[in-house]
């Protein structure tokens, strides 16, 4: 109960004062509710005794748990005002939380998570842990304490009575121990697979074209098959746990009952009043609910567990740590010195002991077969992972010295890959500045050679773009995301491959939009399309991670037998044949 009570603080995060209250406000409610049926026993006293009735003392007992009454429904209102002033604003801070986590993962480590696991932890596992403080917390106080309290009563009538239900309550702890052990795996595997399934339901819905061409949507799909069977198979099997709390059940049910018989017994032989067996009756019926109800709801109790754990492993995730002391670039020059990176889990090298210095105002491109690294290098210089070995300078200053938000202030960046929220359009290209004003929009898209293409659409700017702007065609969105980049105007550019799965008139458009959005800039492309960079500053030939040739495009056709002169010529060759 610790761990999960700790993982209910973590995930309250500024909220977690008056989460705290509101326990107290449970315990306190409880042990009052508690109180009120301890009154029972002087009341039956009275109701019993030979001779008159004590009316002004049943009276007055009954003042006491009137008292009793109200004092518990102000407590439980005060009890209830976290559910209604806080539960939507924890779930907001959760999600934001979460959000300010994935912004300072570095991006090599987010790039694990598949996006549906995100997914079912931001809404799913979000909404769960957030009922968990709200509503649950509070049930399950309730649920331990009554019954506490009344056992502690029962003490009281008698000795024996209260020993007999404490062997039975025992009897039943190692069952519900196991029953918390197993269901918390249990959920933590139904959470796995549940992220999966949606990860593979996204999957099935961007992959239709390709599927259905195939022939194979629907429920054969592929990325279906497997994950559905293993999804239901993982929930048949945390079935056992409801056998072993039936048992538990009904363990706890005998004892209830022997122990009102035992009452019975020690009332005829005269060891127990009758107004104590009375209240002993009384004292057992209350302990039925929520003894019966919370057995059946430690299965819900670690679903909830079972939320918070993956929502606090998220906040556990390690951030990109900004090193002290931070520095500040003074040109936008960048230099890789002696660089060395491992992917995770990888143990041949993408980047191998490059050094390259790319002067400011320069155009490098970097070239090569696929796999290279060079992708790699552009994703390292805007800092998506830290190198093992060496370093990345941007105007003198390493960039594990400079925060992100200054980094990013710094560098735009246009990848193969284009990806567009599913906004307006206005919105995709300001999102490198939001308070741009629309003129400085339209400007943008102008010199990006995508405002006659949005001139045309039925809204406009205020089109929708489409989930990852599916509502738009290759090169269009490769226009959008330049033209993004135009309006941030940021100092430093790097174009990952931006016309390589293009056709010739797109190709043509997305390159008149390269040539506005790098005058002036400090500017990092990948090419595979050589004839576009032969009056790149530099061109760098990237091969398994080593930089095997650097120099302008004159001076690297002069090498014979050199890499990048054999990658023009089998270019050229292709191209006439």
């Amino acid at each position: 109960m610790m761990r999960t009570y700790h993982n209910m603080i973590a995930v309250a995060g500024e909220f977690a004062a008056p989460f705290r209250r509101t326990l107290g406000y449970a315990v306190i409610s409880a042990v009052l509710q508690a109180a009120g049926w301890a009154i029972t026993l002087p009341l039956f006293s009275l109701l019993l005794a030979p001779g008159a009735l004590a009316v002004r003392e049943i009276v007055s007992w009954l003042g006491g748990l009137i008292i009793l009454l109200l004092l518990e429904g102000l407590v439980r209102w005060r009890e209830m005002a976290f559910v209604y002033d806080y539960w939507h604003r924890v779930t907001e801070a959760m999600r934001q939380r979460l959000a300010d986590r994935l912004r300072a993962m570095p991006l090599e480590q987010l790039a694990r998570r598949k996006s549906g696991d995100l997914a079912t932890i931001l809404s799913n596992n979000v909404t769960f842990a957030a009922t968990a403080l709200s509503s649950l917390a509070t049930l399950a106080i309730q649920l331990m304490v009554v019954p506490a309290a009344l056992l502690v009563l029962i003490f009281a009538l008698d000795w024996r009575l209260g020993a007999l239900l404490l062997v039975g309550a025992l009897l039943i702890v190692p069952l519900m121990l196991r029953v918390r052990r197993d269901a918390n795996q249990d959920f933590q595997r139904i959470d796995e697979v549940d992220a999966a399934a949606s990860a593979a339901i996204v999957e099935y819905v961007q992959g239709q074209a390709m599927l259905r061409a195939s022939g194979r949507s629907g429920r054969n799909a592929p990325c279906l098959s497997g994950v559905f069977a293993h999804q239901h198979r993982v929930q048949h099997q945390t079935g056992h746990t409801a056998l072993l709390i039936a048992k538990a059940q009904l363990i706890l049910q005998l004892t209830l009952v022997a122990t009102v018989a035992f009452g019975i017994w020690l009332s005829a032989t005269q060891q127990l009043s009758l107004a104590s067996l009375l209240c002993l009756a009384v004292l057992v019926a209350q302990l039925v609910e929520p003894l019966t109800l919370g057995l059946s709801m430690v299965r819900l109790f670690e679903l909830a567990d079972a939320a918070l754990q993956r929502v606090n492993a998220l906040y556990n995730e390690a951030a990109q740590v900004t090193e002290q002391p931070q520095q500040q670039p003074q040109h936008f020059a960048i230099g890789l010195n002696k660089l060395s990176f491992y992917y995770q889990q990888q143990e041949k090298p993408a980047i191998q002991e490059v050094t390259l210095h790319i002067p400011e105002h320069s155009l490098t491109a970097l070239v090569g077969p696929s796999g290279g690294g060079k992708t790699t290098l552009t994703r390292l210089m805007s800092r998506f992972a830290d190198p093992q070995q060496g370093s990345i300078t941007l105007g003198g200053a390493e960039l594990r010295h400079i925060t992100p938000e200054q980094l990013l202030a710094q560098v735009s960046v246009v990848f193969q890959d284009v990806w567009l929220m599913d906004d307006t359009l206005a919105k995709n290209i300001a999102l490198g500045r939001p308070e741009a004003s629309h003129a400085e929009i339209v400007n943008a898209a102008r010199k990006a050679h995508i405002h006659h293409v949005i001139e045309r659409l039925p809204q406009g700017y205020e089109t929708l773009a489409g989930e990852a702007g599916s509502a738009l065609s290759g090169g269009e969105r490769q226009r959008v995301a330049i033209a993004r980049a135009i309006l941030k105007d940021a100092p430093v550019v790097l174009l990952d491959e931006p016309t390589s799965s293009l056709d010739s008139e797109s190709e043509y458009q997305v390159q008149k939009a390269i040539e506005a959005l790098v005058a002036d800039k400090t500017v990092v492309i990948v090419a595979h399309r050589l004839s576009t960079i032969r009056a790149a500053d530099q061109i760098a030939f990237i091969d398994q991670g080593r930089c095997v040739e650097c120099g302008d495009h004159a001076s690297l056709m002069a090498i014979e037998g050199g890499r990048y002169r054999a990658l023009v010529e089998a270019q050229q060759h292709t191209l006439s044949t």
